[in-house]
């Protein structure tokens, strides 16, 4: 890679020196390259500023066009945005070789992606396009060295290469971006080793002067743009680093304005830096596919030029080869995959496009890494070059999670970032220990086996429901905690909150009013269901009575709701619509109507008006003599064949019966509410009274032989009485 910063360490090329130093690449090649030229397919050479690259032995067909369809187009718009693709099903014969373009040490040493599980029969090919790679190195110690001349160099270069393709026209454009960052082995001093793009869309491509806008200072020269800023010029670039310290590059594509433009990143511990972005200015309107790695094909620019994704440690400088005298790094370098980063599904040890490499250098494997995910361990030591892992040795894990919003993970201790409702991980093989941060009952064992796909579903952490009750049954409510609504016609309306404490609002159901028990403030985790009361909004409609006397008490009945008073008035609440009622009081009172409906409509009504009146009562008897005259509480009753039957309200009565010839009759009775009183009347004929006058007409006497013989009698019943007298005396 090219270093242009003057004064600070750094190869510095002034423009007339890079001429001049182009010009010299035209001579017989150094033990470092060979000049740049493309248009010689047979020859290496060396790209300024990024390091050699071998040209093109054959060139064949592009095959992530639209009409193959065989890889996932990513939708401009925002760094995170987009898709992966699963790999395909290839045939051997349909991939790459990785060993093309090196086999042996010095290579690039890392860890990269080819599209490629393994060599040999076993293996196959597959292909994902992705808005964003992401690279870390956990650097514990490193010394690194690399000769070039007179001049040892020991200032080590971390590259993140992918190759970006545009699709315009139904034809794809690929570009080769590269992030570099560089750490010196002697000082520790981190300085920004810069952003480059070449044009591999074809042998013979260049890039244009108008083709890409980048940073004011960067260059344009021949085939390359590169950007590498002055000390200074961004946080933490050109300081010491504390070791172990912890070196994160991204590139990421998006949008700017009407341009597909991809932003250079790094993370020395200060939080992300965008020290360049980059605008493709000729591809308005183009189909941006993405990073794209694919084990099926080489790029445009020729055999040996590989769509794949490399995070490699090499000596910085153009074309140098740096000796590793004693380093302990790890590496890992990760894909967005639409909900989070994933370590790539499988990894080799090296890279291969870029002309820089490390030798000496042990590239082993490191399952146990972070977070369970797949590490690259660089420690001294000769080396071999092959695959780092691949499904003989990791797994898939996709976990579902109960909001789309983003959440943390944490496996194996170590935390990761996901949106969306779920995430899915390459884990080495053999138990995790997975939960969902801020959630209650969100922690669950995983078992990761290799080459296979486990699932974790925590969609119920978290679960919080409300129930309601005092709606009917199809009616839709609604309830929104700290801004997330759920409505419907449930009686459970379920979130999946984390833990904490929320506002709670509740949506407004037409005729029905919340409860004052309903809680506005909710602490998760809780007690679930909540109960949510809703009582129906009711007016006070008054129903007026007449006919009773003062102080009877009475009452009205609204849908088993009673009111119960004496006042002429009672008041009842209702609800809109036609509400059922009914009326009553003591039983010798009947009030009409006895029920009814009171309807209410959009708040509007009329009163209701009852009439009280007594329950009637009966007398009734028979009369003898039959044609005897009879009152009832002065009232005269028709009497029928000896019979009367007079409706009268509840009370005391007098019922008088008279006829001639016969003694008047009093009867005192009492009629009780609804019941017949039975009283029989009977007269007594009358009889002559005694007198002392006689009148000048006295009334015909007994005849005169029936006063002689009773006489007689009695003077017989006398001598009897005293001849018995006698004898006792005797």
């Amino acid at each position: 890679m090219l270093d242009n910063n003057k004064g600070e360490g750094r190869w510095a090329l002034t423009p007339i020196a890079l001429v001049a130093f182009l010009l010299l690449l035209s001579w017989p090649p150094l033990t470092s390259g060979v000049a740049p030229s493309r248009s010689s397919p047979s020859a290496d050479f060396a790209l300024s500023g990024a390091g050699t690259h071998r040209a093109p032995g054959s060139v064949t067909p592009d095959r992530l066009t639209a009409a193959t369809g065989s890889a996932v187009p990513i939708p401009a718009g925002g760094r995170e945005a987009g898709a992966t693709r699963a790999a395909e099903a290839p045939t051997p014969s349909s991939q790459v070789n990785p060993f093309l373009g090196h086999s042996t040490e010095p290579a690039p040493m890392g860890i990269a992606d080819f599209g490629v599980s393994g060599s040999g029969g076993g293996s196959s090919a597959y292909e994902y396009a992705t808005t964003t790679f992401q690279a870390s190195a956990q650097v514990d110690s490193m010394h690194i060295s690399a000769t070039s001349g007179s001049t040892t160099v020991k200032v080590a270069a971390f590259e993140l290469n992918a190759v970006l393709v545009l699709q315009l026209g139904g034809v794809n454009y690929s570009y080769w971006i590269q992030n570099g960052l560089h750490l010196d082995s002697t000082t520790d001093r981190y300085t920004i080793g810069g952003a480059y793009v070449w044009n591999f869309s074809s042998p013979t491509a260049r890039l244009g002067s108008s083709e890409l806008r980048g940073n004011s200072s960067s260059v344009l020269l021949t085939d390359t743009y590169y950007f590498v800023p002055s000390c200074g010029s961004f946080p933490g670039d050109c300081s010491p680093l504390t070791l172990p310290a912890n070196l994160t590059a991204r590139i990421a594509l998006s949008t700017c304005g009407p341009y597909p433009c991809v932003a250079y990143e790094y993370d020395v511990g200060a939080g992300w830096v965008t020290y360049d972005s980059v605008s493709f200015l000729h591809m308005v309107g183009a189909t941006p596919v993405g990073f794209v790695v694919d084990g099926h094909q080489y790029t445009p620019l020729g055999t040996g030029t590989f769509y794949d994704a490399e995070w490699d440690w090499v000596a910085a400088g153009g074309g140098l080869s740096g000796r590793d005298d004693g380093s302990e790094i790890e590496m890992a370098l990760d894909f967005w995959n639409g909900h989070n980063y994933q370590a790539v599904p499988s990894a080799w040890n090296f890279g291969g496009d870029t002309g820089e490499n490390s030798f000496n250098v042990t590239d082993s494997p490191l399952a146990s890494g972070g977070g369970g995910a797949p590490r690259a361990n660089l420690t001294s030591g000769p080396g071999t070059l092959g695959v780092l892992y691949n499904g003989s040795s990791v797994g898939f894990l996709n976990v579902t999670t109960p909001t789309l919003a983003p959440a943390t993970l944490k496996v194996d201790g170590v935390a990761v970032s996901l949106r969306g409702g779920s995430a899915n991980l390459t884990l080495g093989g053999g138990a995790h220990a997975v939960s969902l941060l801020n959630y209650s009952n969100a922690s669950l064992p995983a078992t990761v086996l290799p080459g296979q796909t486990t699932a974790l579903n925590f969609s119920g952490a978290g679960r919080t429901a409300f129930e309601k009750s005092g709606l009917p049954a199809a009616t839709v409510w609604g309830v929104t905690v700290d801004n997330l609504t759920h409505t419907g016609p449930s009686s459970l309306l379920t979130f999946n909150l984390p833990n904490g404490t929320y506002a709670v609002w509740y949506a407004k159901v037409p005729g029905y009013v919340e409860n004052a028990s309903n809680p506005t403030m909710l602490k998760v985790p809780a007690l679930s269901p909540i109960p949510v009361g809703w009582s129906p909004y009711t007016f006070a409609v008054p129903v007026d009575e007449s006919g009773l006397p003062n102080g009877t008490a009475w009452w009205v009945n609204v849908s088993g709701s009673v009111v119960e008073g004496a006042s002429t008035t009672l008041f009842v609440t209702v609800p809109n619509g036609t509400t059922n009622f009914s009326v009553g009081s003591a039983y010798e009172f009947v009030a009409s109507p006895p029920a009814g409906t009171i309807v209410v409509s959009a708040g509007r009504f009329s009163p209701v008006e009852v009439q009280f009146s007594y329950r009637p009562a009966f007398i009734a008897g028979t009369v003898s003599p039959s044609d005897a005259n009879v009152t009832v509480g002065g009232f005269p009753q028709v009497v029928l064949a000896g019979t009367f039957n007079a409706s009268v309200i509840p009370g005391a009565y007098q019922i008088i019966a008279s006829a001639p010839g016969f003694v008047t009759q009093t009867y005192e009775v009492n009629a009780t509410p609804g019941n017949v009183t039975v009283q029989s009347v009977s007269l007594s004929p009358l009889t002559a009274p005694p007198s002392s006058v006689p009148t000048s007409n006295p009334p015909p006497g007994p005849e005169p032989w029936l006063v002689l013989g009773a006489a007689l009698v009695v003077v017989g019943a006398a001598s009897g009485i005293l001849l018995w007298r006698r004898s006792r005396n005797a």
